[in-house]
């Protein structure tokens, strides 16, 4: 396994055993359908295969929306290994002295139903809080749909609560503890990630370039290491990344295949980290493998791993004429036009 330095080292379709004829196909099905993809980084073994940036877009910090939710797990998770918290916790000693009162029915809430957004509350709020809101009043004040544990139910106020366990408990920021933790040593070198309540968001709002995203892919696909440095354990990676919860009453198929903390499970196998807008970190061990895409597009582009990437693993390489790198440039020359359409539309 090869760990950047500076950046990747590159390496080549025949050296990585992959079928170029596939990662052709599949960047010519972007340009032929229009796709608006902002940032792509596939490694293999920690090594780059190939990138493609929309114009302007290289190394550019974007916001990752709900892929920042993976990175508040590895948070989790390294707390969990130095024994300052448990799956088991129960979250209400966290906030203890913030709330005058609470619904009963938290009183059962524990840190693995956040993890696993099976907090039981009947509707997410998160959305609905404006700067005058205290989100733990609202957070513990929320009713509850179901006993904690028992039903999933996507929820950004969860990861958010996760976030504020991290401060609570280490007494620093979310963001500051993964720099002293985690982006200091596989190489981010600059995020950005606002705050609310006091808290660093958690859920969304994380802010970093494709190349980060393949970074912390590549951490995740080494188990937890990087360099021979274990940042989080192996055991906790391995629950993160394996189904914890039933997801198949979610209205995306792709979403059907089930839940770890903070992590969605593949129905072609591995994990993924995923937000709005289509931001992927696909984990494939089996082809070791990280596929990273920032994107403004509300067609799913996992499809694009699962039938181009993982077949062309599969296939392995074979000779070839064609070039990658003339569809990437006929790319960077329509997303003039496809960032120009983003931007009369693009809300947030």
């Amino acid at each position: 396994m090869n760990f950047p330095k500076n950046d990747f080292n590159k390496i080549s379709c025949r050296d990585a055993n992959i079928d170029k004829h596939y990662l052709y196909e599949m960047l010519e099905k972007i340009n032929r359908e229009k796709i608006n993809i902002h940032q792509m980084h596939l490694s293999y073994q920690g090594s780059m295969i190939f990138e493609m940036y929309a114009d302007g877009k290289k190394d550019q910090l974007e916001n990752v929306y709900s892929v920042s939710k993976s990175f508040t797990s590895i948070a989790i998770g390294i707390l969990i290994d130095k024994g300052l918290l448990k799956l088991d916790d129960y979250v209400l000693l966290y906030f203890s002295e913030d709330l005058k009162k609470y619904d009963p029915g938290y009183e059962k809430l524990q840190l693995k139903h956040l993890l696993t957004m099976t907090s039981g509350q009947k509707t997410d709020r998160f959305h609905g809080l404006t700067p005058q809101h205290n989100p733990i009043e609202i957070y513990f004040n929320t009713e509850l749909a179901y006993e904690p544990g028992l039903h999933f139910a996507y929820s950004n106020f969860d990861s958010l609560i996760l976030s504020a366990i991290v401060t609570k408990t280490t007494g620093k920021l979310l963001d500051d503890f993964l720099q002293e933790e985690l982006y200091s040593v596989i190489g981010i070198e600059k995020t950005e990630w606002p705050q609310f309540g006091g808290y660093t968001l958690g859920c969304t709002g994380l802010r970093i370039s494709v190349k980060d995203m393949a970074r912390f892919g590549l951490f995740l696909l080494n188990d937890g290491q990087w360099d021979g440095k274990q940042i989080v354990s192996k055991s906790y990676l391995r629950m993160a990344s394996q189904k914890q919860v039933d997801t198949s009453s979610e209205k995306i198929k792709l979403n059907k295949h089930g839940y770890g903390y903070q992590f969605w499970i593949n129905e072609f196998g591995g994990y993924k980290a995923a937000g709005l807008y289509n931001q992927l970190i696909i984990i494939n061990k089996e082809y070791e493998t990280v596929f990273s895409i920032i994107a403004y597009e509300e067609r799913p582009l996992t499809e694009l791993f699962r039938d181009y990437v993982l077949e062309g693993f599969k296939s392995a390489y074979k000779e070839t004429h064609l070039s990658l790198k003339d569809q990437i440039k006929a790319y960077q020359k329509l997303s003039l036009e496809l960032l120009d359409e983003e931007e009369k539309v693009r809300k947030y």
